[in-house]
C-alpha cells in the first residue's frame, strides 16, 4: 500500500515536471521573445492589449469603470489643488497688505526721526544776537546828533527825557555844549541837570 502511494506521487511528480519544462517554460519564453519582437518593431504590446480587450464585453467594461475611477481622482484631486492655490493666493495677499502697512508705518517714523532731529539741531544753534558792528543795521549816533543840534531845540527836548538818560546824555557832550544847551533851558531846569552832572562827576 504504501509502494503504491510512493508510486502515485512520483506519477505526479513526474506530470508536473513535464508540464513546467515542456509546455510552461517554452511558452513563457515564446511569450517573452515576441514582445521583446513587436516593442523593437515600434508596437505598444500594452496599448494594443488594452484597445482589444476593450473590445470584449466584460473586460471593456471592466476598463471602462477603471478609466472613470482613475478620471474621477484626477478631477477631484485638480479640484483639491485649485483649492489650495486659492488658500496660497489669500494667504499671500494677506501678506503684501500687512507688508504695506509696516512700510508706512516706517516711513511715518522715518519723517518723525528727520523733524525731531530738526528740532534738535535748531534749539542747538546760538541764539545770541551778532554784535552792532557786524549787523547791516546802521547805529545812530546819538552824541553826534545832538552836537549837531542847535543847543535851543536840544533844550526843548533833554527836559521830556528821563533825568537818568538827560544826564548820561549830557555828560557825553561837548563842555561847551552842554553850557549852551543849560543857557536855553529855564532855570530850574538848568539848576537840576547842573547838579545831576555835579552828582555824577563825583561819583
Amino acid at each position: 500500500m504504501e509502494q503504491f502511494e510512493k508510486d502515485e506521487e512520483t506519477k505526479k511528480t513526474s506530470k508536473l515536471q513535464w508540464f513546467l519544462f515542456v509546455v510552461f517554460i517554452p511558452l513563457l519564453f515564446t511569450i517573452s521573445v515576441a514582445l521583446l519582437i513587436l516593442t523593437f518593431s515600434g508596437i505598444n504590446v500594452f496599448e494594443q492589449g488594452k484597445k482589444y480587450a476593450g473590445q470584449l464585453p466584460f473586460i471593456s467594461q471592466w476598463v471602462e469603470g477603471t478609466e472613470a475611477n482613475e478620471k474621477k481622482k484626477l478631477q477631484e484631486q485638480l479640484v483639491e489643488l485649485k483649492a489650495t492655490i486659492v488658500e496660497k493666493e489669500k494667504q499671500l495677499k494677506k501678506a503684501n497688505d500687512v507688508l504695506k502697512e509696516k512700510e508706512a508705518e516706517i516711513d511715518a517714523l522715518q519723517q518723525e526721526i528727520a523733524r525731531l532731529q530738526a528740532e534738535k539741531e535748531q534749539v542747538q544753534e546760538p541764539t545770541t544776537t551778532p554784535p552792532a558792528e557786524q549787523t547791516n543795521t546802521p547805529r545812530v549816533d546819538v552824541v553826534k546828533m545832538y552836537e549837531t543840534m542847535s543847543p535851543r531845540k536840544a533844550a526843548e527836548i533833554i527836559p521830556q527825557m528821563s533825568d537818568q538818560e538827560a544826564v548820561n546824555l549830557l555828560s557825553k557832550l561837548k563842555t561847551d555844549k552842554v553850557a549852551a544847551i543849560l543857557e536855553k533851558m529855564d532855570a530850574q531846569n538848568a539848576a537840576k541837570y547842573t547838579s545831576l552832572l555835579a552828582k555824577k562827576a563825583d561819583n
